[in-house]
């Protein structure tokens, strides 16, 4: 297969996950990514200690999930002559993508005008918490913040009674918003094979939750009436789209959305068989209008057998239903090991550490053909700066006036 951004080059002046990501599924697929850091401290990231089970001995588990495959140049930009390295670098590149705010962006003379009056077919990318119009356009934003808690998200998946919203899962909007990021420089790059043009590709945090909860949005711009927390309080509102659980503490997930078929299957296979002629459940209509009703023989039902019991019948069942899993069982799930979703990534330590491709295939590979663990800081300053002119005397003065790390 040829990587479909082979002969791509990337420069990537970005921190933490949701930019660098991007970066990451374009490294992923034959992209040059030169990920720029200050020298000395490098991407915040490097260093991150959350405590969380993240860190190990030897590996960086986050770094390597999200900045795999890339070069590293070291630079400090505040500096006049680091600036220029970086400028001259800029000039072979084919994207440009940053997540540093746009009031530090303008202090250091690199906004899209600065970089595309230079190099008209750059692509400028960015992406930060809540976007680049308004008054808020600078402010700080994570995805704890920007994405889960202004985004909706805390406020749909927690009950309404709770004293404490529900928490986040480490980088979940992060990488959602990267796809987002990678679907607008793909565009992006075909349009500027059309045109010869670059342009600017920018999302945000709070437009990504927006648009992963947009059916909830519509539902309450349009409806008044319409309360996103009834499932809390009225779980039994739609039966056969609900969790049961087992004996054993499993659930088992239905999703009949088109139940008239599935729905004497499923009595016959809890052995209910005489629910399929019961009048009170003879539509979709009725089982719902009669729903607790429902859910009370179906809950114990489910909870006769343990996940044991009931897997040879559920295994064999053609239709919607899933095994709630653990993240373990995740990591195992033989359609994702057949996708090559997860994948061994070898670091320099010679320890061999399990990531995650990205969910977009191109000719049914999902996983990078080339395994290239994150770069140390500045690994790769020397090898790209000299590649774009610089000579080896210059090199060692930058270096000298720690220029470049």
């Amino acid at each position: 297969m040829t990587d479909i951004f082979e002969g791509v080059r990337v420069v990537e002046l970005a921190q933490y996950v949701f930019v660098p990501a991007a970066a990451t599924l374009l490294a992923d697929h034959g992209a040059e990514v030169i990920k720029i850091e200050p020298p000395g401290s490098g991407d915040p990231y490097r260093t991150l200690m959350i405590g969380d089970g993240r860190e190990t001995a030897t590996a960086n588990l986050a770094m390597e999930q999200n900045n795999r495959g890339k070069k590293s140049v070291a630079i400090d930009l505040k500096n006049e002559k680091g600036r220029e390295a970086l400028l001259r670098l800029v000039d072979t590149a084919d994207v440009f993508i940053t997540s540093l705010r746009p009031l530090a962006l303008k202090a250091l003379r690199l906004e899209p005008e600065d970089l595309m009056s230079r190099n008209p077919r750059l692509i400028y990318a960015r992406g930060n918490g809540l976007g680049f119009k308004g008054a808020e356009f600078n402010k700080a934003g994570y995805d704890a913040s920007a994405f889960w808690a202004r985004g909706g998200f805390a406020d749909l998946l927690t009950a309404p009674d709770a004293d404490v919203p529900t928490r986040p899962r480490p980088a979940l909007g992060d990488h959602s918003s990267a796809i987002s990021l990678l679907a607008g420089i793909s565009s992006a790059l075909f349009r500027r094979e059309r045109s010869g043009k670059g342009m600017v590709v920018e999302t945000s945090l709070l437009q990504n939750a927006a648009w992963i909860l947009s059916s909830d949005l519509v539902y309450s711009r349009n409806n008044p009436s319409y309360d996103p927390h009834a499932g809390f309080a009225n779980g039994h509102r739609a039966p056969l789209m609900r969790a049961y659980k087992t004996s054993d503490g499993r659930f088992i997930q239905l999703m009949l959305l088109s139940p008239d078929k599935p729905w004497p299957e499923l009595c016959e296979m809890i052995g209910k068989a005489e629910l399929a002629a019961d009048p009170r459940f003879a539509t979709n209509v009725l089982r719902i209008q009669n729903g607790a009703e429902l859910c009370t023989i179906l809950d114990a039902a489910f909870r006769a057998r343990s996940w044991a019991e009931w897997a040879p019948t559920f295994l064999a069942w053609d239709a919607p239903w899933e095994l709630i899993a653990t993240i373990h069982e995740l990591g195992d799930d033989p359609q994702l090991v057949a996708a090559g979703t997860i994948f061994k990534l070898p670091l320099k330590s010679g320890e061999v550490v399990d990531v995650v491709a990205g969910p977009i295939g191109f000719d049914s590979q999902c996983a990078p053909a080339n395994l290239i663990c994150s770069p140390e800081l500045g690994e790769h300053s020397d090898e790209i700066l000299a590649g774009i002119g610089f000579s080896a005397d210059e090199l060692a003065e930058l270096r000298a006036a720690q220029v470049i790390g």
